[in-house]
């Protein structure tokens, strides 16, 4: 047993409507209410309540530092999920890719498609989708023939993961 329970995340931001509608929008979860109405949003249940994210309202943007923690989304296509999040105001930091590479961790196979993305106000979170079997067994059968000079668009593409809506 640990010595608390994980209650949910909270996110600095310097806008907080333009926040609540981005991570409203990635999430699926709807603004409820807050005790503190301009200081912080809720997002979350409202039956029974309970908040999942805190959005906080800051008084400075975030610098180009890279957070100390972060949001990870488990999404079904990272391709869509990139586009769909663009969309509303988020951005590419990291360019998705295989984790983890094939040949970097010896005797790992990959396991992931993954990415790492901004909502407006430079916060990062990752966009996750686990490999199948089959397209674990594709990489591992690409880097049989080599990993040099290989990219991440290379890796992707071995697994079947380029393209929108693949």
């Amino acid at each position: 047993m640990g010595i608390g329970t994980l209650r949910c995340h909270v996110i600095d931001v310097d806008d907080l409507e333009t926040a609540e509608a981005f991570w409203s929008e990635v999430t699926g979860l709807p603004v409820i209410g807050s005790a503190w109405t301009g200081r912080f949003s809720y997002l979350g249940e409202r039956e029974p309540w309970r908040h999942e994210v805190i959005l906080q309202l800051v008084d400075t943007p975030k610098g180009p530092e890279t957070n100390r923690s972060h949001v990870d989304l488990w999404v079904r296509d990272i391709d869509v999920a990139i586009k769909e999040i663009e969309a509303i105001g988020g951005r590419v930091k990291k360019v998705p890719s295989i984790y983890p590479r094939p040949g970097s961790f010896e005797g790992e196979p990959p396991a992931i498609d993954w990415t790492v993305m901004q909502d407006p106000f430079g916060n990062e979170f990752c966009l996750v989708s686990v490999l199948d079997a089959a397209e674990i067994a594709s990489v591992v059968d690409a880097a049989r023939k080599g990993t040099v000079g290989i990219t991440d668009e290379d890796w992707r593409h071995s697994a079947g993961r380029t393209g929108v809506g693949r």
